[in-house]
C-alpha cells in the first residue's frame, strides 16, 4: 500500500489549507510543494517563472521525483503539476492522489491573484486554466473530493479516505 498522499487542483481549490489540517489532525508530515521549490532554489515562484514557465517546470519535476522518496507524507502539489505526465507518473507510483475540485465560480471570487504568476492576467486566466487542466485532474485522481461545503466536512471525508486506502500508520 501506498504511504503518501498528493493533493492537485486549481491555484486556490484549498489543497495547501486542507493539506496542513488534515496532516495535523492525522500526524502525518506536511510538504506544500511550492515552498519546497523555493526552499530547493533559494527563490519565490514569481521569481522563477520570470525566468520563463519551462523553467519552474523544470525544478517543480525534480521536486516530483525527490519528494515521491519521502516516507509518509501529505503533499500539496502546484496547480500546474499536472501539465507534465512525467510529474503524475512519478507521484502516482508513490502517492495516492487526491483532485480538490473546487466550483470554478467560488475560484473566481476569492483567489488572490496577485501571488499567482499565472494568474495576472485575473479572471479570464483562470477560466482558461481551468478549461484546460480540469480534465487532467479527473484523469489524474485517485480520488476526487469536492470542495464547496464545510471545511470541517471536506477533512473529515479525506481522513476517511486516507484511513481506507493508505498505509499511513
Amino acid at each position: 500500500m501506498k504511504n503518501k498522499v498528493v493533493f492537485i487542483g486549481m491555484p486556490g481549490c484549498g489543497k495547501s489549507t486542507i493539506g496542513r489540517l488534515v496532516s495535523e489532525e492525522l500526524k502525518i508530515n506536511f510538504i506544500d510543494m511550492d515552498n519546497y521549490i523555493e526552499n530547493m532554489t533559494s527563490k519565490t515562484i514569481p521569481e522563477l517563472f520570470e525566468q520563463g514557465e519551462n523553467s519552474f517546470r523544470d525544478f517543480e519535476s525534480l521536486a516530483c521525483r525527490e519528494l515521491a522518496k519521502e516516507g509518509k507524507v501529505i503533499i500539496s502539489s502546484g496547480g500546474g503539476v499536472v501539465k507534465r505526465k512525467e510529474n503524475i507518473d512519478v507521484l502516482k507510483e508513490e502517492a495516492f492522489i487526491i483532485f480538490i475540485d473546487r466550483p470554478l465560480e467560488e475560484l473566481l471570487g476569492d483567489v488572490d491573484i496577485s501571488k499567482r504568476p499565472l494568474l495576472k492576467e485575473g479572471r479570464e486566466k483562470i477560466i482558461k486554466l481551468y478549461e484546460e487542466r480540469y480534465e487532467l485532474y479527473r484523469l489524474c485522481a485517485d480520488k476526487i473530493i469536492r470542495n464547496d461545503r464545510e471545511i470541517g466536512n471536506i477533512v473529515n471525508e479525506i481522513k476517511e479516505v486516507i484511513i481506507d486506502n493508505l498505509e499511513m500508520n
